[in-house]
């Protein structure tokens, strides 16, 4: 099913005309299990790769990629100057993702350089407590990456990428109260590179740590390039000699034949198919175990955890659709407490992990889906263009995956012109941005300043609002009730957008002169709501940047740019 068809059944935004959704249930059908290696090996050797493109917008509608078609266009003028929460920049709440900096209590947990360390932040002072590192004694690491970190309990958390060894690992470290470290065991997951340029690989739901790893599979054995948990040994075979693999190490099969999945409309001419595992372990467990489900679908895959489940979306790329009308893309659901995996077959595919949003309240789940995407591997979501659509998704769609696309979810949306789009739900709305300058990100910084558009989407029908911000949009955050977006070219620019008046506005925008930002991801910035501030309106934001030395003027030369942190606060009145 290709996109063209996205409007055909309902019209240009005619409103949702969404079937009356229910609440999710663990008894519907779900995908099936191969049940055996011989069925498996079978479906990996019957496909070859085909040849054919995907667009968002159908020919009977083709103004949907028309950066004009909004319901209402702002411009504004080029701007001008005016508890123990967790401490990373979470999507989620009660989702915690890996990040380089954690707290517990008065501890500061920092990763650095793949090593440990742990400040006490007590009676306002920064003291070194102990430093680590982070990887098993006497190991040589010098092809590895220790990149995220999480903190359960007592317990320090590092994942990492050996690409010395082939895949993923766990590093387990006990943090005793004064904040001293203690290496307590490591294990090994085989895999293929999991690096994103904005997604990370490691959530910490409750007590379960959850990984995503994709895997390339042989038409040989692919049950061995599943993962298997190798706990490392300082006299295991391979740790002698770098150079040795872990292969030889003995290892737990953590997936069976039957908790291997696929849609039944992958097609049989589908290629570049790769494994996409989801491990579940326990962490409290004195000796770590792990369970893990895997589905075989299109390489191109963005991913998503909410607190009951992870949705991977998998996109055929233009070079591994099937010639025809056979599906190209699908979500899946898997839920974290083991159940069996289910899907919808759907168009497009999202930009990043901040394109989704679960709505148990609503029973959906929705994704701002684009023609065009690079998925999650690195650089992938920089790569996005096109025209644009909001799914809204019933939890009722999710099954077998072999229904057909239901058009009705589907709500077109103003496409987008350049490849570097930012997205974030906040509150009741949907945000995204699009340059209004394909050529932005190369222009000279004493160029004349460039405008972006955030586009303000309601989810429940409504329209459409459009306004200029200056310079390039690097980031949407939430600022309690409210929405943040940073913007710059040779200045930075903090917009806040209030979303609680019936027509969402500008309210403040601050300037930064001469600055830019030094980290695009999203855990480079932070927002402490005050402890008096019920819904968190006012608070102290941060956000590292570049700045030019006293004196140097306006230069690009590193050796004469500081990097800083640059605070914010924002008062009652939504001023900055």
């Amino acid at each position: 099913m290709r996109l063209r068809k996205l409007a055909a059944s309902v019209g240009l935004i005619a409103g949702l005309l969404t079937a009356v959704p229910t609440a999710w249930s663990s008894e519907k059908p779900g995908l099936p299990a191969f049940t055996s290696m011989g069925e498996l090996t079978a479906f990996l050797d019957a496909h070859a790769p085909q040849d054919i493109g995907q667009e968002v917008c159908p020919p009977e509608h083709p103004e949907c990629n028309d950066l004009t078609q909004v319901d209402e266009v702002v411009v504004t003028a080029m701007g001008a100057p005016a508890a123990a929460p967790s401490i990373t920049n979470n999507q989620e709440a009660g989702v915690d993702e890996g990040d380089i900096v954690k707290s517990r209590g008065d501890t500061l947990i920092i990763l650095r350089r793949g090593r440990l360390f742990t400040v006490d932040t007590a009676q306002g002072r920064l003291r070194l407590v102990d430093r680590i590192e982070a990887y098993p004694p006497g190991v040589d690491a010098s092809d590895d990456w220790y990149d995220e970190m999480l903190v359960s309990g007592d317990r320090v958390i590092v994942i990492g990428y050996s690409y010395e060894r082939g895949g993923t690992e766990i590093n387990r470290f006990k943090l005793d109260a004064a904040g001293r470290l203690i290496f307590e065991d490591s294990h090994h997951l085989a895999s293929d590179d999991y690096y994103s340029s904005r997604n990370y690989a490691s959530r910490l739901v409750g007590d379960q740590l959850v990984v995503y790893s994709p895997v390339d599979p042989s038409t040989g054995d692919p049950m061995q390039d599943l993962p298997r948990l190798t706990r490392w040994t300082p006299d295991a075979p391979g740790q002698e000699d770098k150079d040795d693999d872990f292969e030889d190490m003995p290892g737990r099969p953590i997936v069976t034949i039957n908790d291997v999945y696929r849609a039944p409309g992958l097609g049989e001419n589908s290629h570049d198919l790769v494994f996409h595992t989801v491990v579940r372990c326990p962490l409290s467990a004195v000796e770590l175990t792990c369970r893990a489900t895997a589905i075989l679908g299109p390489e191109s895959r963005s991913f998503y955890v909410a607190p009951t489940a992870v949705y991977v979306w998998m996109t055929r790329n233009r070079w591994g659709l099937a010639n025809g009308p056979e599906q190209a893309s699908w979500l899946y659901r898997v839920p974290l407490d083991g159940g069996r995996p289910q899907a919808a077959a759907t168009v497009g595919a999202p930009i990043d992990q901040f394109s989704f949003l679960e709505q148990p309240e609503s029973n959906r789940i929705n994704v701002l889906v684009v023609a065009d995407e690079g998925g999650d591997s690195m650089g992938g979501p920089e790569r996005t263009e096109g025209g644009v659509a909001l799914l809204q998704l019933p939890f009722a769609r999710f099954g077998t995956g072999e229904e057909a696309v239901d058009f009705a979810d589907y709500r077109i949306l103003p496409g987008l012109q350049d490849g570097r789009a930012q997205n974030r739900f906040v509150g009741d709305f949907l945000l995204y941005s699009s340059s209004t300058s394909s050529d932005l990100y190369w222009r000279e910084r004493t160029a004349p300043r460039n405008e972006s558009r955030v586009l303000i989407v309601p989810l429940t029908p409504g329209p459409t609002l459009a306004w200029g911000v200056p310079g390039r949009v690097g980031r949407i955050e939430i600022m309690g009730p409210d929405a943040l977006v940073v913007s710059g070219d040779a200045d930075t620019f903090f917009t806040t957008f209030d979303l609680q008046t019936p027509r969402p506005v500008i309210s403040d925008q601050f300037v930064l002169p001469g600055s830019a930002e030094t980290e695009s991801r999203s855990h480079a910035f932070f927002y402490r709501p005050d402890a008096t501030s019920a819904d968190g309106s006012t608070g102290v934001l941060g956000l590292p940047v570049t700045q030019a030395r006293p004196g140097a003027g306006d230069t690009d030369d590193e050796d004469e740019r500081l990097e800083t942190i640059t605070y914010i606060r924002r008062n009652g009145l939504g001023r900055m």
